[in-house]
């Protein structure tokens, strides 16, 4: 008796592929600030009085004055070396101070009885570098902080970063590294792992500048999301697309001083400074 031969098995790989996870699902609907912010916005959530600050003998801020109200974006731009970065590295005292004063949510940053490291889970960070860390998957990158810092239950922390992970988009890749990941990816997982904490303030220190240009919409379209729930922001930037579609207000700074603090409008209409005039006709240039 003879056996019918069995026809060759298809190849795997449309099979493998569709089993695959997409690379990237996209922004999914819903709030990225849990809980929603008040309906209320106004009075100070951020203010930095007369704030000065040398490197030796270098005095790299200069009587920096200004302050960020409750659900307020404020957008900080200035040339390279202008003091931009320093200054919100002040906020939450990752760059100490010699002069002034900051107040974050009531808190003074400077004093000596405030407890920085339960002030900075309060304030979330997100780097121009994403800081993730390394050898720990994207889901422990997410749930590090919740667990040591905030004390949460491994179980708690893991839901609320999954949930955040699969909020921009990234579910699928849970149980990667960070290096299996594009640098806008990193990025949008840094700004996960900061909301996972439940800040009160995001500070962004140009979260866009070290990725490839096609990366730099995904990113920017996460802190679209976050502006529009009402998160309060500090940002630093020189993406003026993204400063004339969510700022509030504009900060200019140059040589460690801020030389124009406006409305958004007043800035991109009709800046005060030449110096300020001359940065945004070479910048909206390109």
């Amino acid at each position: 008796m003879t056996s019918t031969p069995m026809p060759a098995p298809a190849a795997a790989t449309p099979t493998a592929a569709a089993r695959e996870a997409p690379a990237d699902e996209g922004l999914r609907a819903g709030p990225l600030v849990t809980p929603p912010p008040a309906a209320a916005t106004g009075g100070s959530m951020i203010g930095i009085e007369k704030v000065s600050k040398w490197y030796g003998e270098f005095k790299v801020l200069t009587d920096c004055t200004t302050s960020v109200a409750r659900g307020e974006v404020v957008v900080v731009c200035g040339p390279s070396g202008s003091g931009k970065s320093t200054l919100i590295k002040c906020v939450n005292a990752l760059e100490p101070f010699q002069e002034g004063q900051i107040t974050v949510d009531g808190t003074r940053v400077k004093d000596r009885g405030t407890n920085l490291p339960k002030l900075r889970a309060r304030v979330g960070m997100v780097f121009q570098h994403f800081e993730l860390f390394p050898h720990l998957s994207i889901t422990d990158n997410l749930t590090i902080a919740q667990r040591k810092v905030l004390g949460r239950s491994g179980e708690d922390a893991k839901k609320r970063g999954l949930d955040l992970l699969e909020r921009v988009g990234l579910s699928a890749h849970a149980k990667k590294f960070p290096g299996q990941l594009s640098g806008g990816q990193q990025q949008r997982v840094a700004i996960a792992r900061a909301l996972a904490m439940n800040p009160v303030v995001m500070l962004f220190d140009e979260p866009t500048s070290a990725l490839d240009p096609e990366m730099v919409g995904e990113v920017l379209d996460v802190m679209v999301e976050l502006a529009r729930d009402g998160m309060t922001m500090m940002v630093v930037t020189h993406e003026m697309g993204f400063a004339r579609k969510v700022a509030d207000r504009v900060i200019f700074m140059d040589r460690g001083e801020i030389v124009e603090d406006a409305a958004k409008e007043d800035f991109f209409g009709q800046p005060r400074s030449e110096r300020a005039q001359q940065f945004l006709s070479k910048i909206l240039a390109h």
